[in-house]
């Protein structure tokens, strides 16, 4: 209707604010929906994993997908299939129960979670013609090689293993910006901030003139030469403690 109703036509505004209504509702459902199936999806990924020690449940977190890959040593042993949950801020690595347990043959154990804020993804070989590939995770504190023998589910991985990590990269972009700020008071200090102005220097030098000009003098420049580089540690020291509570430690 708002297509076939002229901008002139009285009712016309009417239409468009009905318009706008009608799809900030959808977009709000549409919302809600995505909340709401990402919640069920945490919660069977939490009954999947025996004991409570792994916490899949979290505030923002969002499941992206889940399969097997294969890790493969770095000492030459041979690949083990391992489960895998990816969610948008981890990567989860499982194992399977013994299957002759007899109330937990059907879930699995969690070895190990890595965080994507600081993750690198590369491929180490695979393309759209071969079967599979291989890929190169390396963390802080560890690497992981994956591979995979199903060339779809490999350039599934990949993808969103990527598109995982790019979406983290701009908060860590904001915490250098922040450490480049810290430094700007070492560069800032010899503009101004800590010396005397050129009125109040030529005040002193005044004064030192009227009264005693050789004694004086020389005493404000030993006075001059001695708090200079004193005044210069502390602003060190304050940068450095400044720098060291901006440092961020990821678990």
């Amino acid at each position: 209707m708002t297509a076939n109703t002229t901008p002139d036509n009285p009712e016309f505004q009417q239409l468009s604010r009905a318009v706008a209504a009608v799809e900030e509702l959808h977009q709000r459902i549409q919302n809600n929906t995505r909340r709401h199936e990402n919640h069920l999806q945490l919660c069977r990924v939490q009954k999947l994993l025996k004991g409570r020690k792994t916490k899949v449940l979290a505030a923002g977190r969002w499941y992206i997908r889940e399969g097997w890959l294969k890790v493969v040593p770095t000492k030459g042993a041979d690949a083990k299939p391992k489960m895998f949950f990816l969610f948008s801020d981890m990567l989860l690595q499982a194992k399977p129960c013994s299957a002759l347990h007899p109330t937990d043959s059907d879930k699995f154990s969690g070895q190990h979670a890595y965080p994507l804020r600081e993750c690198a993804v590369e491929k180490v070989f695979g393309n759209t013609k071969g079967k599979g590939g291989l890929l190169s995770l390396t963390f802080p504190k560890a690497k992981l090689l994956l591979m995979s023998s199903n060339q779809e589910d490999f350039n599934d991985w990949y993808q969103s293993l990527t598109s995982a990590v790019r979406k983290l990269q701009p908060r860590s972009t904001v915490v250098l910006q922040r450490e480049d700020l810290n430094q700007q008071p070492l560069g800032s200090a010899p503009d101004g901030h800590n010396l005397p102005s050129s009125s109040s220097h030529a005040n002193r030098k005044r004064n030192m003139v009227n009264n005693e000009p050789g004694e004086l003098a020389q005493r404000a420049a030993v006075e001059w030469e001695s708090s200079a580089p004193k005044r210069i540690k502390e602003a060190t020291t304050e940068h450095s403690s400044e720098v060291s509570t901006s440092s961020c430690v990821i678990l």
